[in-house]
């Protein structure tokens, strides 16, 4: 169990029943906004349960995801919420910017909306404070951090579920 994950988390990484679904967005070309690519790539064949990288066109999985019928969907990406760099924290769906100034065409949460409309799931947002979101590529020490306790974790959950493959 990492330091670095609190209660909560730990309860949001919990296989829920029925279809559990990730969902990792970011740019790995913008440093810490890479942090969902490089979670996707570390968790794909790992984990029990599908996996999408949605990369920084998060409306190219839509089909996708809704064909895997999830029932409860774990969003990550990077997130500036003024904390410290590396922390985890769940963010509420009414704190997603609804405007494009991410580095998303589309804001997640309106991608998350139409799955959920089309499946009847239940998505919570897991959001990775970054240090930096310069061009380049690599994430700081802080991020890869969390980012490797986080798939420490999901590894360890999610080996308990059946029928594992990327989605």
């Amino acid at each position: 169990m990492s330091n670095l994950l609190t209660a909560e988390i730990f309860e949001a990484l919990k296989p829920r029943p029925g279809t559990n679904l990730v969902i990792t967005a970011g740019n790995s070309f913008r440093s810490d906004d890479g942090v969902g690519p490089y979670l996707y790539e570390a968790l794909k064949g790992r984990v029990l349960v599908p996996i999408l990288d949605a990369g920084y066109t998060p409306e190219n999985i839509i089909d996708q995801a809704i064909q895997v019928n999830p029932d409860y969907i774990i969003v990550i990406d990077a997130a500036d919420f003024h904390g410290r760099p590396g922390e985890v924290r769940i963010i509420e769906e009414d704190l997603i910017p609804t405007s494009t100034l991410s580095t998303h065409a589309i804001p997640l949460n309106v991608v998350t909306r139409l799955i959920e409309e089309e499946t009847g799931a239940t998505t919570v947002f897991i959001g990775i404070q970054v240090c930096s979101v310069v061009p380049g590529e690599g994430l700081s020490p802080e991020v890869k951090e969390a980012a490797d306790a986080l798939s420490q974790e999901m590894t360890n959950l999610f080996n308990y579920l059946g029928g594992g493959r990327d989605a």
